[in-house]
């Protein structure tokens, strides 16, 4: 008991430097609390959708005339669909059980007084029921009404 009586005594004589040790415990706490719940969310867990383990990402390689950003969508090396390839596609194609499409565009946002500059994006009609993903809020454009689309709703 006499020993922590001591340790406490100590403490008190270096407040200053007792501020800044515990400062920067917290800090150094709190950011790799931050950087593990940054990974965790980005990384480990699956896709907030239906089956993200059948998810197939399609890409047409080499160039494409009149096209010349992929829009920001995750590919590389200028692979563009073009939205009449997309609705052959979907109308030719039998292996998978829906396909969906999407554009992202830049857009002026206003709140209030408050103007500012954010994204859009521009999605095919079976976008969501094609994900199995329902909105918050409102209805959902042709949920469901084409054959190949999923339509089982589990989130």
């Amino acid at each position: 008991m006499r020993d922590l009586r001591y340790a406490f005594r100590t403490l008190l004589t270096t407040p200053f430097v007792n501020a800044v040790a515990i400062l920067s415990l917290a800090l150094g706490i709190g950011a790799n609390a931050a950087i593990y719940s940054l990974f965790d969310q980005l990384l480990l867990r699956p896709l907030p959708v239906a089956a993200p383990d059948e998810l197939v990402n399609l890409e047409l390689p080499g160039p494409i005339q009149g096209s010349d950003s992929c829009n920001q969508s995750g590919c590389g090396n200028g692979i563009i669909w073009s939205y009449p390839m997309f609705r052959d596609l979907e109308r030719e194609q039998s292996a998978l059980a829906g396909i969906a499409g999407h554009r992202i565009f830049g857009a002026s946002i206003a709140l209030g007084d408050e103007p500012t500059v954010g994204e859009g994006i521009y999605v095919t009609g079976a976008y969501f029921s094609t994900l199995g993903l329902r909105p918050a809020l409102g209805g959902c454009f042709r949920c469901g009404t084409t054959s190949r689309a999923r339509t089982t709703w589990s989130r």
